[in-house]
């Protein structure tokens, strides 16, 4: 047997059946590899980095031969929920992610590990992790990850190096690698894997982060390589957070929406910190003038303009700073439309809603003249994932139904065009993510990787369909292999849109 201790490669005969550091070369009989750092919980969120055996995963498990028994929380809401006996090629969602026990994909951002087990399983009990079987091999793979987009492209929004509108998808580049991103009104913001920050389309405010006004129609680095997400707003703002934990805001600041404590007319055209160490995600919050900031505690933050209760704050007022939204459960499953109210989801799955219930969107089985300027629950505790246009939002639930609510001009996906003020479910169990595709439009994917879209303003061919026409119930996107995790699109109330999406294989 071979093993490798603190750097040294170790050649001999071992008949200890425990070994504590890391096993990353380790090859032999019988062996069971304790954690030196990290013990993956029921609890956990999601099984991240540095497990201390040598193997980085990052929210996402491959296995290669044989069975994988897995006892972990299917979901955040399931604590001691066991999964068992995947075998090669399957699939499970765990803690509210995607594991994927295949040898031969690689779909995690970055890069991630490939565990081979001739025989034998992998097992998490109690807390702890065991490899037992004869013999392991670990070995690292290329994580491919394209960006695509289609639709509206007056300011270059979709990184074609033109001004083409575009009714299918079209890929950005050639770069692999891309992480999560958002695309606003006129904008676009996505970072890759190696942490940097790559933003393009209008820049008369310098919502691009480049210290001047120049338009982008291909995509132009932010400086830093630390990069984790980024949030552009639909009105020519943006926000992007680092790996330290700070926020960093630059754009438009028309209604205080970029949290400097600073009035209109003082705009950014270069990345400004807004205090604070603890920032896990940020983002376009009810309408054009506001927005939204996750705390690693948990803790919700809103700001900027304030009409119509959008900031959730039990008033109308305007906030130029962060300002608290009780509770510390909240997520960053997080949706506001064009038009002034807001959607959220807890840990414990409920969903909440304010702002104006015009149209019926936010729900409540409410209509005109309704509004909240306090979070109200939506009836259910398995909610997901949420997404939401002007004046209508959809959202999917765990056990992989999709619902809609608000205006329909088909966007809800009834083949109808009655307006429901309570959720109505559009057909299907096997829907993922939503996102928006047009002021009137969504699109979603499937756990097979298959991208839906359908809705009304397809005027620049914002659904990806090669036509202009209006769906009214979900249509399929040519291709597989559509992922939509933690990518999100914020339309404005009147202009066209379109897709933006990744790749993965």
């Amino acid at each position: 047997m071979t093993i490798n201790a603190g750097g040294l490669n170790i050649t001999g005969v071992m008949t200890a059946t425990t070994f504590e550091g890391s096993g990353a070369s380790m090859t032999g009989v019988a062996m069971s590899i304790a954690p030196l750092a990290y013990n993956p919980d029921v609890n956990d969120g999601i099984i991240t980095k540095n497990t201390g055996i040598g193997i980085t995963f990052d929210h996402r498990i491959l296995a290669g031969s044989g069975n994988v028994t897995l006892s972990i929380a299917t979901n955040a809401g399931a604590a001691g929920t066991t999964v068992e006996n995947f075998g090669v090629g399957s699939s499970v969602t765990i803690q509210g992610r995607k594991a994927i026990i295949n040898p031969s994909s690689n779909l995690n951002g970055g890069e991630t590990y490939h565990i081979s087990y001739p025989s034998g399983s992998f097992t998490n009990t109690s807390g702890d992790v065991d490899y037992v079987g004869t013999a392991y091999t670990f070995g690292v793979k290329t994580y491919v990850s394209t960006l695509w987009m289609w639709g509206r492209n007056e300011y270059g929004e979709l990184g074609q190096n033109s001004n083409t509108n575009y009714s299918s998808p079209v890929q950005v580049g050639s770069d692999t690698g891309w992480s999560q991103g958002i695309r606003g009104a006129f904008n676009v913001a996505a970072t890759k894997t190696d942490g940097t920050l790559w933003v393009w389309g209008i820049n008369d405010v310098g919502a691009l982060g480049q210290n001047n006004t120049v338009q982008r129609s291909s995509p132009v680095q932010i400086p830093g390589t630390t990069w984790d997400n980024a949030g552009a707003m639909s009105y020519r703002s943006a926000y992007g957070i680092k790996t330290d934990g700070t926020l960093w805001v630059w754009g438009g600041n028309y209604y205080g929406q970029l949290g400097l404590n600073e009035g209109p007319g003082q705009d950014k055209s270069s990345p400004v910190q807004i205090p604070g160490t603890n920032w896990d995600y940020a983002g376009p919050f009810s309408g054009s003038h506001a927005a939204w900031g996750l705390k690693t505690d948990g803790t919700l933050w809103s700001w900027g303009y304030g009409g119509n209760g959008r900031l959730g704050l039990n008033s109308l007022t305007q906030r130029s700073s962060p300002v608290q939204i009780p509770g510390t459960t909240w997520t960053n499953k997080i949706a506001g439309t064009a038009d002034s109210s807001a959607l959220a989801i807890k840990t414990d799955g409920t969903l909440w809603v304010w702002g104006a219930a015009d149209w019926g969107k936010l729900g409540l089985n409410q209509g005109a003249g309704v509004k909240y300027s306090s979070p109200v629950q939506v009836p259910g505790t398995t909610w997901k994932n949420v997404a939401s246009a002007a004046y209508s939002a959809i959202a999917t639930k765990t056990d992989g139904t999709l619902w809609g609510w608000g205006y329909n001009d088909g966007q809800l996906g009834q083949n109808n065009k009655t307006f429901y003020s309570s959720p109505v479910q559009i057909p299907g169990t096997t829907w993922d993510t939503p996102i928006v595709m047009s002021p009137r439009g969504y699109g979603a994917t499937r756990t097979d990787g298959t991208l839906w879209t359908w809705g009304q303003y397809n005027t620049k061919g914002d659904f990806g369909q090669n036509h202009t026409n209006s769906r009214s119930s979900p249509v399929q996107v040519p291709g597989t292999s559509w992922d939509l995790e933690n990518m999100r699109s914020h339309a404005s109330a009147t202009p066209s849109l379109g897709g933006f999406a990744k790749k993965t294989t």
